[in-house]
């Protein structure tokens, strides 16, 4: 009778033992995946935000593409100006032949004169201004043959010439306003 007794308590104590094995099988990994977790989480703190730049991120890359080309976009001769009115007249003219050179004029983003045929005698167009800096890009729609042959006068300001530029470039210039 005492070996049937001894029989069940084996048992029990090779079940326990079972149970515990089983229960390491379950612990061990889940202690190597929370080091891992530690580890990712102190990396993750040491990198600060100045680091990531999170303040200077573009959340418009559109704008970020507009930002650089304005940066990067040739004069072809144009020169800033400096005026004190609220608003002038831009006048654009083809200061060579009238062969056919087209162009577009935007303000600061605004189109204000889309596809205008260059002639000699000009083309004007009123612009209102901001205080302090004014984008002025005029876009080479069409050339007529030679380059687009341009002057920009802004009134009370003198004139400017650019240098003949290719089709589908853009000239700009800035007119400020104190």
């Amino acid at each position: 009778m005492q070996q049937q007794q001894e029989q069940p308590s084996r048992q029990q104590s090779s079940q326990s033992s079972n149970s515990s094995s089983g229960l390491s099988k379950l612990i061990l990994p889940g202690i190597g995946v929370v080091a891992v977790l530690l580890v990712l989480q102190s990396l993750f703190n040491s990198l600060s935000l100045q680091k990531l730049n999170l303040k200077k991120a573009e959340l418009n890359p559109t704008a970020a593409i507009s930002k650089k080309s304005q940066a990067e976009a040739p004069r072809y001769g144009l020169d800033d100006k400096t005026v004190s009115q609220e608003q002038v007249y831009i006048i654009l003219r083809d200061n060579g032949y009238e062969d056919g050179d087209y162009v577009t004029l935007s303000v600061n983003g605004r189109v204000y004169a889309p596809r205008v045929f260059l002639r000699n005698a000009g083309n004007s167009v009123l612009v209102p201004l901001k205080p302090g800096a004014n984008l002025v890009q005029i876009y080479g729609d069409r050339d007529g043959g030679g380059g687009i042959t341009l002057a920009a006068d802004v009134s009370t300001s003198g004139n400017m010439s650019s240098s003949p530029f290719p089709q589908g470039a853009m000239a700009m210039f800035y007119i400020i306003r104190r």
